[in-house]
């Protein structure tokens, strides 16, 4: 409490009591939606829908940060047939981020891909952009939330209080006049389930650059990436 004094023309001086308000907390999830405990390991898989080569691989928490761009990462190992690579992982309050490549051809980015506590339809966007044969194409990576609390069957196991978001590349445009790009095909959609994190994804991306007639692939990609299992600890 504390008082307010105010002097009128008359100067007679008017005591006014108030309260502090107490500001709201923000909100708190059930359960976050990811496991950073070391030894926490995950066997996903990722089938190519245009070659249908499927390759399993292994997600393994380990027990060792590091920082990029100001915010603390927890890696992960993922070993494939092909070797051992890093993964990159934050929470942050209410938001998850990953510092990863959407796909081949785009330079590694730190992408928000959750809010846990936001409801059905929120969207957040961040830029993007890539350079090929001396041209800078920019977009927006749109995320919208697209369902919550609903139950995930993959690989037979039942997953409950599920979200899946949508992902979608936005007001793509050329720095070159004589260039355009076009979207062709777009279905991207990921759903995280409490603990175990992602689930299933389902990324289809088609994009081309035309000029003086003729084109050529940006990005051509379709894969369908599953959890098979896991070991949460």
């Amino acid at each position: 409490m504390k008082k307010l004094l105010f002097a009128s023309i008359s100067l007679v001086i008017l005591g006014i009591s108030c309260k502090k308000s107490t500001p709201t907390p923000d909100p708190v999830a059930a359960s976050k939606f990811m496991t950073y405990t070391a030894g926490t390991f995950w066997n996903y898989q990722t089938t190519d829908n245009i070659t249908q080569v499927v390759t399993p691989y292994v997600l393994t928490a380990t027990s060792t940060d590091t920082t990029i761009n100001t915010k603390v990462y927890h890696i992960f190992s993922s070993v494939d047939a092909n070797g051992t690579t890093s993964e990159y992982y934050n929470n942050t309050g209410n938001d998850y981020f990953q510092y990863t490549q959407l796909s081949a051809q785009l330079p590694p980015m730190e992408l928000k891909y959750l809010n846990d506590v936001s409801p059905v339809g929120t969207t957040w966007s961040q830029p993007i952009s890539i350079t090929q044969s001396g041209v800078t194409l920019t977009a927006d990576i749109k995320n919208t939330i697209m369902e919550k609390g609903f139950t995930e069957t993959v690989n037979s196991i039942a997953y409950t209080n599920v979200t899946r978001v949508k992902t979608e590349i936005v007001n793509l445009s050329s720095s070159n006049p004589l260039v355009s790009v076009s979207i062709l095909t777009q279905n991207i959609a990921t759903c995280f389930a409490p603990k175990f994190g992602l689930i299933k994804r389902e990324f289809a991306l088609h994009i081309t650059a035309s000029a003086l007639g003729s084109s050529q692939d940006v990005i051509n990609t379709s894969t369908t990436n599953q959890l098979m299992s896991s070991n949460i600890q």
